[in-house]
């Protein structure tokens, strides 16, 4: 039986994939009218992890893409931050929890302080691009966050941990963590 993903508020996965540039291989799994779990689970069975992180960051709301984001990066990296990552993550975490315009502001230094090919200045980047920012560039600094994320324990296997990262985001999606 389908699970509900109550923090998704699009009913079908093609409003969701309209918002974002969609692979030419995960068009071809879209179907009219499928919903964004049956679209999630056909990404998931062609083993299409980035695509099925890419659509998840683009159909949760941003405060629970941050909140998906940060479990990603801290089940990769746990401690394991430099200085100036640990400053962007506590940014991050900041807006998270007062996601007001303050702290939406003091989230843009240490987004660009941080290195890179850093989750947690992704996800400081994302909190950062809350408001007055191009449409869904939270999302893609989310998308961007998981997936860094995916890269930072090699010894696990990037493709396994894409796919345990995706199924996470169904967790937050179903509204279980948060």
């Amino acid at each position: 039986m389908p699970t509900h993903l109550a923090r998704i508020k699009e009913s079908t996965a093609a409003e969701v994939c309209a918002n974002f540039d969609l692979d030419e291989g995960a068009k071809c799994l879209l179907r009219d009218g499928m919903s964004p779990q049956e679209f999630v689970d056909a990404l998931i069975q062609k083993e299409s992890y980035v695509d099925a992180i890419e659509f998840l960051a683009h159909a949760l709301p941003v405060r629970e893409g941050i909140w998906w984001g940060g479990l990603c990066m801290q089940q990769a990296l746990g401690e394991d931050l430099s200085a100036a990552d640990k400053v962007a993550a506590t940014a991050a975490l900041r807006w998270l929890m007062e996601p007001g315009e303050k702290n939406r502001l003091a989230a843009a230094v240490p987004a660009q302080s941080a290195d890179p090919v850093s989750p947690a200045g992704a996800l400081a980047l994302a909190a950062s691009q809350t408001a007055k920012a191009p449409p869904f560039a939270s999302a893609r600094a989310i998308a961007r966050a998981v997936t860094l994320a995916s890269l930072k324990n090699e010894s696990v296997g990037i493709a396994k941990l894409q796919r345990a990262y995706v199924e996470l985001g169904l967790v937050v999606a179903e509204g279980q963590v948060i």
